[in-house]
């Protein structure tokens, strides 16, 4: 069985937080200020009374100065509900280590920050057409440790339809927390409308690209015949044999970048946050460096 996450990797972890950017509605006690106004020490603003007002939060002062009744408003802190999506297709078990490891570890990492922050968190596979629940909800660590053995036992095979299993997702939530897709988007499925799915119910979206250090740099000369991992047999057309030459590295370098600045724009462009890592990296490095960059850690 695959350690997903060490004790040595949480110990790290207790030094940072989960930073979620702007306010978010959500529900039961938590530590996220929301839309709405509450009960928190922190203040928000100023109205006049109305009928049914808690009177303990009338400004006398400045009823002393203005003659009016004026009530104190105060921050609403609310629990967020965090969604992990797993992309559970064949092409997520390839490279050394695996991609999907790279995967499990970090949306360990997420999901464990989540409920440090007294937030609530869900994992996902995608699987074929439809969205698997991993585990129940998450809502403290003695759960977030139940759910380990299930990420651990994540078999990573066939295709995946994204736009499929989360446009139909029926738990995808609303504008109470991030919905975090782990892939390496090379599929043909339309991730697109996955992200815009999500987009429209009010989600802060974040993609993570998880690519093979052989994927990024590949080291190949002369005629090799290339198997697609999600490929049915052998005769499979989305095989091919190829003549690997400094041009045709060349040009798989610019269509990889041209594919990676695809995701970044048009996430860009939805008010959505992407990055992109190797299975190879240092998960602190991934973590501490690159979702620092993109506001995602603290």
């Amino acid at each position: 069985m695959k350690e997903v996450i060490s004790a040595s990797f949480l110990a790290m972890l207790e030094a940072r937080e989960l930073h979620i950017d702007g306010a978010m509605n959500g529900r039961f006690g938590g530590s996220r200020k929301s839309r709405a106004y509450g009960s928190s020490p922190e203040f928000a603003d100023f109205r006049e009374y109305a009928p049914g007002d808690d009177l303990r939060r009338i400004d006398w002062n400045l009823y002393a100065r203005f003659e009016k009744l004026i009530v104190k408003l105060f921050v609403d802190e609310r629990q967020l509900h965090h969604r992990i999506y797993l992309d559970a297709s064949a092409s997520m078990a390839w490279g050394e280590p695996e991609k999907s490891a790279a995967a499990l570890q970090l949306a360990a990492a997420l999901g464990y920050l989540s409920v440090k922050a007294l937030d609530r968190v869900s994992f996902y596979a995608l699987e074929g057409k439809n969205c698997r629940a991993l585990c129940p909800t998450v809502t403290n660590r003695d759960g977030f440790y139940a759910a380990i053995p299930a990420l651990n036992a994540l078999e990573f095979d066939g295709e995946v339809k994204m736009d499929e299993a989360i446009a139909t997702h029926r738990d995808a939530g609303g504008s109470d927390g991030l919905s975090i897709i782990f892939s390496d988007f090379f599929s043909d499925d339309d991730w697109k409308r996955a992200v815009d799915a999500l987009i429209a119910k009010g989600r802060r979206v974040l993609l993570v690209q998880v690519l093979s250090r052989d994927e990024i740099e590949p080291e190949m000369n002369g005629k090799v015949q290339l198997i697609d991992t999600e490929a049915l047999d052998p005769e499979d057309p989305r095989n091919g044999r190829w003549e690997m030459t400094r041009s045709t590295l060349k040009a798989y370098h610019a269509a990889l970048e041209w594919h990676q600045n695809e995701l970044k724009s048009f996430c860009t462009a939805r008010g959505a946050s992407f990055f992109s890592l190797s299975s190879d990296e240092s998960m602190e490095r991934v973590l501490f460096e690159k979702g620092w960059e993109v506001g995602l850690v603290q």
